[in-house]
């Protein structure tokens, strides 16, 4: 088509095909802005909210082998750039302390553009908005506060963490970003904040990674001045010094207890704070701060048991490897807590924990290309003429990366399709990425298969 009518976004200036009512930049059409035409002139068109593909980190080990998982939810941007695959790393029960070698926190990333839509997988950056500001590296030690200075310095930063089935505790890292326990948005995909203040603020969870039990929240509107929290990691933290733990436990907002560390603890490649402060029902996700008001640990746990006074926190570079992208993913449901209390796994059952993994991974894969679908369906109507292009997959739009014919796209609808292109040959990657390492983890080529058609997800490509 030569001529394509559109709106003027007022927020980035791009011009967005009438038919596509959410500019890339998250601006929603109101009927209120400029219009004019794409095509019959050298203007640029912008393209319909794709979901960039981002890597997700494995979630949680799978004790036999690692299954690497799917992340651009995205963080529609299902949704990001190509990042090195993570590497697998089965959680293994054995509790040795970490020492002088505690994992290091890799080095941070640019921000990126937030899309509107969930993010299937992290791939290269992590999906900050135009508003948040990049996570600061690690700090080293810094100059120590009196406890209730500390205290106040962060309670703005912590927020509560509701889903329909669970309630916990968060932390703003950047502006936009907020840091949980796995566990506390199991199966959710957004979620309600509610800051110390009383406000409350939809997010969507982009990462998750059942082995370190942690998850990443994305907030669509930062509030400037929003109060963050500083990250640093285990090679900074000392067996003796002084800690506090905030968060809700039991449903109580912003309480705050007291301890000391404990030791450090290494579970398979998850480094754990212990801690004799009180983590309860509701702690889960807080923060674990020093007196330089830094987070040394996420509460995640406390020994089941008769056990008193011991708790634990994912030590705090691991948040660094999450948000960077470069946290191993996987789906399984084994969290260093069932180590710590007691689980254990034969072969069979391993492989039916993967089996379950994969699945709950490619359902929610499914609902994150929805964003996909409607991309490819404005496509078709707004750019492109003649009969439609045949896949051999399950989905139309896998003819993307076997062989489309660019040419068919509308020359004024060239970025609109590039950016769809870019997020569906991610996606391709990712999955034939997570179909390896589901093999690798013991799950049937056939079941694999199954699993992918119930879902319209399969394709000879994986």
């Amino acid at each position: 088509m030569s001529r394509i009518d559109a709106w003027e976004c007022p927020k980035c200036g791009h011009m967005v095909p009438k038919k596509v009512t959410v500019c890339r930049c998250g601006h929603q059409w109101t009927g209120s802005e400029r219009t004019g035409v794409l095509g019959a002139e050298p203007q640029t068109p912008t393209a319909p909210a794709t979901p960039s593909v981002q890597p997700g980190p494995a979630r949680s080990a799978w004790p036999s082998a690692a299954l690497i998982a799917i992340v651009v939810l995205g963080g529609a941007a299902l949704l990001m750039r190509s990042r090195p695959a993570p590497a697998a790393a089965a959680v293994s029960t054995e509790g040795e302390p970490a020492h002088e070698t505690p994992v290091s926190a890799p080095a941070a990333k640019p921000a990126g553009t937030w899309p509107t839509d969930p993010a299937l997988w992290k791939d290269g950056e992590s999906p900050k908005s135009a508003v948040g500001a990049a996570v600061p590296a690690a700090d080293a030690p810094a100059e120590p506060m009196r406890l209730e200075d500390v205290v106040s310095a962060a309670l703005p930063a912590v927020v509560l963490v509701q889903t329909t089935d669970a309630r916990g505790t968060g932390f703003f890292v950047s502006s936009d970003t907020v840091v949980t326990n796995a566990h506390v948005v199991d199966g959710a995909t957004y979620v309600t904040l509610r800051t110390s203040s009383g406000e409350e603020m939809p997010a969507m969870v982009t990462v998750r990674s059942n082995e370190l039990d942690l998850a990443e929240l994305h907030v669509s509107k930062a509030r400037p001045g929003q109060a963050t929290l500083r990250l640093t990691d285990s090679s900074h933290v000392r067996v003796g010094e002084e800690v506090v733990a905030i968060g809700s436990a039991m449903g109580l907002q912003n309480t705050v207890t007291r301890g000391i560390v404990s030791g450090l603890r290494r579970l398979g490649s998850v480094v754990l704070v212990q801690t004799d402060a009180a983590i309860n029902h509701g702690n889960s996700g807080g923060p674990i701060v020093d007196h330089s008001g830094r987070v040394v640990a996420v509460a995640t746990m406390k020994m089941a048991g008769d056990a008193q006074a011991i708790g634990f926190g994912v030590a705090a570079e691991h948040v660094r490897a999450l948000i960077d992208g470069h946290a191993s993913l996987s789906t399984s449901a084994r969290r260093p807590v069932d180590v710590l209390n007691g689980g254990t796994a034969d072969a069979d059952s391993d492989r039916d924990d993967a089996v379950a993994g994969y699945e709950r991974l490619i359902a929610d894969a499914a609902k994150k290309v929805e964003s996909i679908d409607r991309s490819w369906a404005d496509l078709r109507a707004q750019c492109m003429s003649g009969p439609a292009p045949h896949a051999r997959g399950d989905r139309e739009w896998f003819v993307i990366w076997e062989g489309f014919d660019e040419n068919r796209v509308s020359p004024g609808c060239s970025n609109y399709y590039g950016d769809l292109a870019n997020t569906a040959k991610g996606f391709e990657r990712r999955m034939s990425e997570a179909s390896d390492a589901a093999r690798r983890a013991g799950v049937f080529p056939g079941e694999a298969r199954d699993i992918r058609h119930r879902y319209r997800l399969d394709s000879p490509d994986w």
